[in-house]
């Protein structure tokens, strides 16, 4: 996931009501135990995004080769999260 794949993320899971300290969690969750472990989670986020987010793991985890590869998987996560808080914030504020 790029720089444009965390914005997307982003909207993806405001629009499905997903809270973003989910994907600060999921995060947490690559970076200790790896892409590929994350992507075989059962609900990687909570809900309807679950969907989502398992696409999001199993795409990169096709091509994430060590640990750094998780960290970058994460830190994108965690921009998404950044971005989700953002555009929440924003909409409640009048």
């Amino acid at each position: 996931m790029g720089s444009d794949g965390a914005v997307a993320a982003a909207i993806t899971v405001d629009r499905l009501g997903t809270l973003p300290r989910a994907l600060t969690f999921l995060g947490e969750t690559v970076r200790a135990g790896g892409t590929r472990f994350a992507a075989a989670l059962p609900e990687p986020l909570p809900g309807p995004a679950a969907a989502a987010a398992r696409g999001w793991l199993e795409a990169a985890a096709m091509v994430v080769q060590d640990p750094a590869g998780d960290q970058l998987v994460a830190r994108r996560l965690d921009a998404a999260a950044v971005l989700a808080l953002r555009v929440t914030h924003r909409e409640a504020t009048p």
